[in-house]
């Protein structure tokens, strides 16, 4: 009996769970966001960061900023991990005034202020404990205050001046701080990371891995205004239905990524967001035209899912992923048809296969059969099976893309031929299917007789003679579309503003049922 395999991939964006929440409350929408930059393996050992107008530091008391520390006289800094030794001159100040009067009156720029369960001053950034205490074995004491060292501390950030000065250091475990830009001359307040311009505040902490998390803290709308999920020189009513869904998609996913201590990413994960550099006025007036509209089924926000191209039918939800959402509904898109991957072609060699199912961890030897088991009514595959000799994998659903890769499989709507496919007749010689030349039974004047995978068979196609062969050296993957289906297309977004449908005639096709509030 051969072994049966099911590899079944939990969704995480939706819980496997077919109960899960589709609508969210219209009285939860925030006025800010916070958007992780760096995290994660992409996390920071340093972060560059500059501003025309210098910097504040600080945090939030609800939605009070409470200033720290004016940094208003510096224009580039670096956070950096702290792998420092330091040394502590006498114990904490009652306030920063103090601690900074008692800072200044050293009359050394070597010493900076900590905030750190009070304020604190600090000196030397040492790379071994050996040099700290060699400072302090040197000059005993400052101004009659005691010195100790100050080892390394996985939550702490060093902020130095361009000229690597150590200017403030803090612990990013005890609180959320912000560093935000004073406003320019423009009255913006743009801040650079590593050389890219964002609009807000940063707020840098450390990781349970020891590296930083940076994140990018601003408005909801500023927000929208650096999401590049279509290009900006696309009719103004395409762009107003995806500055739409690109708020409902937000505000749906806020705290996606709480566990890294922001909401969303700025990846396609969530959605691309590339900050005050990808701004262009004709995607900021879409969002300032549409500015706090949002899609509503039933009274609640609907998470606005969307993709690239339907290739002529978008899905119900539950056909991609295991939860019914009643506005997710599969409808007739044509809008898509001749846009670009409405169809599309990936090819796999037999050993593609093996060393792809291989890497995933799936126990196949060589590929005896692989097909499609079950469709969709509106085309997508919901079953996939892949054989060996003794082996067989299932794969469902949003499953597949996830093991053979969103970018070589773009969506579900396939179909599977092979390099030995033959369009061939039943015995009733009616219905012609396209199947490969294995455990076919083949008919001659005289006899019939069943194809094996290891034999070649000379077959006549009223024409001439073809040499074939019961074993596949290909799979063809030839398919429509690119995403996984829901929601709105935007390239058929595009083709019907293109046709003169408004911002809500596109969202009102793509979402059934909802309502634009």
């Amino acid at each position: 009996m051969k072994k049966r395999m099911c590899i079944l991939y939990c969704l995480i964006l939706l819980l496997i769970n077919a109960n899960i929440s589709w609508g969210f409350d219209k009285n939860n929408i925030p006025d800010r966001i916070k958007i992780g930059l760096r995290y994660g393996s992409q996390s920071a050992n340093t972060a560059n960061l500059y501003s025309s107008s210098g910097f504040e530091f600080g945090y939030y008391n609800n939605s009070e900023f409470i200033e720290l520390l004016d940094i208003s006289d510096t224009y580039d800094m670096v956070a950096k991990k702290d792998e420092y030794y330091k040394i502590q001159i006498g114990d904490a100040f009652s306030s920063k005034e103090e601690a900074k009067k008692f800072s200044d009156s050293l009359g050394n720029t070597l010493y900076y202020l900590v905030y750190e369960d009070g304020w604190k001053v600090w000196t030397g950034l040492y790379s071994s404990r050996e040099q700290a205490e060699e400072f302090i074995n040197t000059n005993g004491k400052i101004n009659d205050k005691k010195l100790k060292v100050v080892n390394p501390n996985n939550g702490r950030v060093i902020v130095l001046s361009e000229g690597k000065k150590a200017i403030l250091a803090y612990d990013s475990s005890e609180n959320e701080y912000s560093i935000r830009p004073y406003l320019d001359k423009d009255g913006n307040d743009i801040i650079s990371v590593d050389g890219k311009k964002y609009r807000g505040e940063i707020i840098i902490k450390r990781d349970i891995d020891g590296n930083m998390t940076v994140i990018n803290y601003l408005g909801l709308e500023e927000y929208l205004y650096g999401i590049r999920e279509v290009p900006s020189d696309w009719p103004l009513e395409a762009l107003k239905a995806q500055a739409i869904a690109a708020r409902n998609f937000a505000v749906a996913n806020i705290g996606k990524h709480g566990d890294h201590g922001f909401d969303l990413c700025n990846t396609t994960d969530c959605q691309v967001y590339g900050g005050y550099e990808v701004e262009n006025p004709r995607n900021n007036l879409a969002v300032d035209e549409t500015s706090g509209k949002i899609l509503t089924y039933d009274g609640k926000i609907v998470n606005a899912f969307f993709h690239s191209n339907s290739g002529g039918y978008t899905e119900d939800s539950e056909n991609v992923w295991d939860s019914y959402i009643p506005y997710i509904r599969g409808v007739k898109d044509d809008f898509s048809l001749g846009a670009p991957n409405s169809n599309w072609t990936k090819v796999y060699s037999i050993d593609d296969l093996k060393n792809l199912l291989r890497s995933k961890g799936m126990n196949i030897d060589g590929i005896s059969s692989l097909c499609a088991e079950k469709y969709s009514k509106s085309g997508s595959v919901q079953v996939l099976k892949i054989k060996d000799d003794s082996n067989e994998v299932t794969l469902e659903k949003n499953n597949i893309r996830k093991v053979f890769g969103y970018n070589d499989i773009k969506s579900l709507a396939f179909k599977v031929s092979t390099d030995i496919d033959f369009h061939i007749k039943d015995s009733r010689m009616n219905n012609i299917t396209r199947k490969p030349l294995n455990r076919v039974v083949l008919m001659s004047s005289d006899k019939a007789i069943e194809t094996a995978p290891n034999k070649t068979y000379k077959i006549f196609n009223g024409v001439n003679y073809k040499i074939a062969s019961g074993v596949p050296t290909k799979y063809i993957f030839n398919g429509s579309g690119w995403g996984h289906g829901l929601g709105m297309s935007q390239w058929g977004a595009k083709k019907m503003a293109e046709l003169g449908y408004t911002y809500e005639d596109i969202l009102l096709h793509y979402y059934t049922g909802t309502t634009i509030e």
